[in-house]
Order: structure tokens, then C-alpha cells, then sequence
């Protein structure tokens, strides 16, 4: 039995889906505020970051974008890696962007409006829900401790999945077993943090339907999310306005898109300069890539490019590629053109050396 059969309520993510899909999002994103931030990075940094580091940032639909050299190597423009080649994120693969992952989690942790959560979280109000496969790449309960010490937030894992269905956008969301919520105080639940990628923010309304089936109702959800689209984001936030739930969200260097009409592949914008907090970037970047970054996803298969070994996600991009009429040799061949000496004529280049680039380097 689907959603979309008697007895079986539908989510209401497509009612909302319908309503985001007639939206104007590049202009809604456009209104948002934009500003910097400076933090003392934490001491298990300091050797590789240097005491402080400044930050860009947007703040759009409720959600804080922020601009790093780890976050534009996640889910960005890209960046150099250790031996001083240009790579997009779908191309930094394993240990090392789980390293930047980790980092750029904790640069937006210290951001001011997480900071100003974090403050608030504490083991009795708050929670962390990560979604498998990918929710846990955040290790969200780390990068709070590692802003605030006294800080441990109980946390799960979901397991969160898509099943086959006869709607627009192909799919609907399940929870394969009943989420374990121990150590979460249920009837007291002021901040909520659930971690994964957003790309319809289908499976995130299903979560909240499913809290809320148990009698739990948080007064604020945050979604953080390394890679967001503006089509997901907005879909979550409106999802939580009619429950009657605070919204705010967490993203990586920029909102991406989402290609009609399965709202499931996420490229990096093209045109769409609002939609990314480092303006200045993604006219470098997309001087080379011109409107081939609309074709192309920011990661191929999300999970696989951090955890699957260096043949899996390579294997999976290229049939993923050929689809919309190209292939890793031609983007690769175009990444080889973004030379070091390019980034630093057009003053980017300290803006694309991630953390384990510049470990590695250290070395």
C-alpha cells in the first residue's frame, strides 16, 4: 500500500512540494542577509588554521549558508588539493572530505545563529537525529562539543530510505524500523537537529510526521544539511510553519538547485548568483564551467564519494554524466585549466585550500 492509497494518509510534503514548485526561489532567496563572522578556531585546529579565521555568510528562508574553503570543497565552487590541482566536490572522495566535512561542521557551528541554538541545547530540551546514509558525515553532537565543551547532546540514527511510488517525483519516503529516541526527552524537545542532505526535503517532512504520530513536537528543528537545495530547505520550513515548528537550517558555500521533475538531482547554481554565498567564486569558477555546472550534480553518489573507495563514486559519475551528454574526462580536462596561478590572479586562491590540503601540505 502507498501514501497515495485509501487508508493510508499522504504526506503532506506534496501538498507543500505543489506550492514551492510555483515559486519564484531564486527571488525568495534573494531578499535574504548577507555578513561575515570570525572565530577562534578550536585548539585541535590551530596548527593547520592558524588561530582565528573569518567566514562569509547568507541567511535566506531560514537557513545560514556559509563560505569556506572546506564548505566550497563539499558542496561548492571546489578547491585545490594537496598536489595543487583544481577539483569540483564530486571529485574529493574518502578520509580527506570527511576530513573537510568535519571542519566545515564546525565552522558552522560557530556560526552566530547555530551559536545562538547551541546555547540554548543542552541532554534535557535537545536532540540529534541523523538519517542513514549519509546524516552521520556531520558527527553534528562533536562539532557542538567542540564549540561548547559542557555540551552533549543525545543523538540516533534514522534509517531513512525511498521506495518506489506512482508520483511525480517517483518516490516516497519510509522509516524501514521504529527510530530510537532514548535519551531524547520527548515531551520537552526545544531544539531538534536532524542531519542529512536535502535535495526534495521529502524524507525530513516524513520525520516530522513522525514525531509529531508520537506526540512530540519540538519548538525548533534544525536541518543541518552540507548539501541543501533552495527547492528542499523551502519545502522543510514550510513543512514546520504549518506544524506550527520554529525552522532553521545549516548548508554548505551555497543553495543549490534541483532539476525537475524528481527534485533529486542538486547542481551547483549556474546563473542563479543569489543562491550562493561567495559571489566572487562562483564568477571564477563558473568562467571555465560556464552553464556545464546546471549539468552537473555537486556530488554524484553522495554517500559513495565519502565512503566508497576511490573506484565506486568515480564508476557511478560517469554513467551519471553520460546522461545529461558528458563525462569525468571532460570535466577534468576543464578542472586542469583552473590552475594555482589563475586562482591567485583573480584573488581566490587562499579561498580553495581546504583543511586537509593544507595538512597535507604541511607535511
Amino acid at each position: 500500500m502507498t501514501d497515495n492509497q485509501p487508508g493510508n494518509k499522504q504526506s503532506i510534503f506534496f501538498k507543500i512540494a505543489a506550492q514551492v514548485e510555483e515559486e519564484q526561489l531564486s527571488e525568495i532567496v534573494g531578499i535574504g542577509v548577507r555578513g561575515k563572522y570570525r572565530i577562534k578556531n578550536h585548539r585541535i585546529y590551530l596548527s593547520v588554521l592558524g588561530e582565528k579565521s573569518e567566514f562569509a555568510f547568507m541567511e535566506a528562508m531560514g537557513v545560514v549558508a556559509v563560505s569556506s574553503p572546506e564548505m566550497e570543497i563539499i558542496s561548492g565552487a571546489g578547491g585545490f588539493d594537496h598536489d595543487n590541482k583544481f577539483v569540483l566536490p564530486r571529485y574529493h572522495f574518502g578520509p580527506l572530505a570527511q576530513l573537510d566535512m568535519e571542519v566545515a561542521m564546525y565552522q558552522l557551528a560557530n556560526s552566530p545563529k547555530m551559536r545562538e541554538l547551541i546555547e540554548k541545547s543542552n541532554a534535557d530540551n535537545s536532540g540529534i537525529i541523523y538519517f542513514a546514509r549519509e546524516g552521520h558525515l556531520t558527527n553534528w553532537q562533536r562539532a557542538v562539543y567542540l564549540v561548547d565543551e559542557k555540551k552533549n547532546i543525545p543523538s540516533t540514527i534514522v534509517a531513512m530510505s525511498h521506495k518506489a511510488a506512482g508520483n511525480i517525483y517517483t518516490r516516497e519516503s519510509q522509516l524501514s524500523v521504529k527510530p530510537n529516541l532514548e535519551g531524547f526527552n520527548l515531551i520537552n524537545l526545544e531544539v531538534l537537529y536532524i542531519s542529512d542532505p536535502v535535495a526534495s526535503g521529502m524524507q525530513h517532512v516524513k520525520m516530522l510526521e513522525e514525531l509529531l504520530n508520537i506526540g512530540c513536537v519540538p519548538k525548533t528543528v534544525v536541518t543541518i544539511a552540507p548539501m541543501a537545495t533552495a527547492f528542499g530547505m523551502r519545502v522543510i520550513s514550510l513543512a514546520c510553519q504549518e506544524m506550527g515548528i520554529k525552522f532553521v537550517g545549516g548548508c554548505c558555500s551555497a543553495l543549490l538547485e534541483s532539476t525537475k521533475p524528481l527534485r533529486y538531482y542538486s547542481p551547483y547554481p549556474t546563473a542563479n548568483k543569489n543562491q550562493v554565498v561567495d559571489e566572487e567564486l562562483h564568477r571564477f569558477i563558473r568562467k571555465f564551467f560556464g552553464d556545464k555546472l546546471n549539468k552537473v550534480c555537486i556530488r554524484c553518489n553522495w554517500t559513495g564519494t565519502f565512503l566508497g573507495g576511490p573506484k565506486m563514486p568515480l564508476k557511478a559519475s560517469e554513467e551519471e554524466l553520460k546522461s545529461v551528454g558528458l563525462s569525468n574526462q571532460e570535466l577534468k580536462n576543464i578542472c586542469n585549466l583552473i590552475t594555482v596561478n589563475k586562482a591567485k590572479s583573480a584573488g581566490v586562491y587562499e579561498r580553495l585550500i581546504p583543511y586537509s590540503t593544507r595538512l597535507l601540505q604541511k607535511e
